[in-house]
């Protein structure tokens, strides 16, 4: 491409023929300097690209390596997650960081450790009062009661599982149907059982980890429609009819481990109390 400058037009007259020759060879050099000046600019070889600025400001530039790299590679902010992920000072959804591949670890058959004065595991029920057949949120909290960071274990079979039990005043199981689960004539089939993992998250120094599971205050029945897809080991249950009125205790079985702890899981099976009346 031809480039063209933009005649000077002198303040004064030029000088004549008569004028001095260095008088003329002085000009001659400065309009020589205004042409190249009028001329295209190369830009810094070290210049940003506007694709590199947008990926720094966050977004990713088309046809980068950051635009195709599957989910859970690279800097592992996919469906994998981070490890930053398993570290915080509060969890609001334990169940996020215990599903993620970045917080798993190698299973260890290492005897619990005691963590009577460190940590605290409860369940509360919100409302802690509900008429027959209404529904509870029971909230479990995992609670850092020291001043340094707390790794905590948990058992993902292939999920983190937290079940619930519930007795009535005379320490009957209610949650439990009457009888055997029913005879299926043709099961539908299920996906093979995975192996068990762990997954770890490190709670901050007066960190809390929550986890939100619903009750229903109903009695059980065993529900063989849900067989199919189901991932629980177990025969699954569904809502038979509204309990009768009372106090009923609650007890969670959180998927914790690496606790020490007494077959009553006094740590890692937390208790609550809610009262179904009218």
């Amino acid at each position: 491409m031809t480039y063209f400058c933009a005649a000077m037009k002198p303040r004064n007259p030029l000088p004549s023929a008569t004028s001095s020759p260095l008088t003329l060879g002085a000009l001659a050099f400065a309009f020589a300097l205004a042409c190249v000046a009028c001329g295209p600019k190369k830009a810094p070889e070290n210049a940003e690209s506007p694709a590199a600025t947008d990926a720094e400001d966050g977004g990713a530039a088309e046809g980068t390596s950051a635009e195709k790299a599957a989910p859970g590679e690279g800097d592992a902010k996919g469906a994998g997650g981070r490890k930053d992920d398993c570290t915080g000072f509060e969890f609001e959804n334990l169940d996020e960081p215990l599903n993620k591949s970045a917080c798993e670890v190698p299973n260890t058959t290492e005897p619990g450790k005691d963590m009577k004065d460190k940590l605290e595991v409860k369940v509360t029920p919100i409302p802690p009062r509900v008429a027959p057949g209404g529904k509870v949120d029971l909230i479990v909290a995992f609670v850092n009661k020291s001043k340094d960071p707390l790794p905590l274990s948990f058992r993902v079979d292939p999920t983190p599982r937290f079940e619930i039990e519930v007795s009535d005043a005379k320490n009957k199981r209610v949650d439990q149907p009457p009888g055997k689960p029913p005879a299926v004539k043709k099961a539908p089939s299920r996906p093979p059982e995975a192996d068990p993992k762990t997954a770890r998250i490190t709670l901050a120094p007066n960190g809390t980890a929550r986890m939100k599971l619903v009750w229903s205050a109903s009695r059980m029945r065993w529900a063989p429609e849900k067989l199919a897809g189901s991932l629980d080991r177990s025969f699954p249950r569904a809502p038979g009819g509204p309990l009768a009125k009372g106090k009923y205790n609650i007890r969670v079985i959180t998927p914790l481990i690496g606790v020490y702890e007494g077959v009553d899981k006094e740590v890692s099976a937390p208790k609550a109390q809610v009262d179904v009346g009218g």
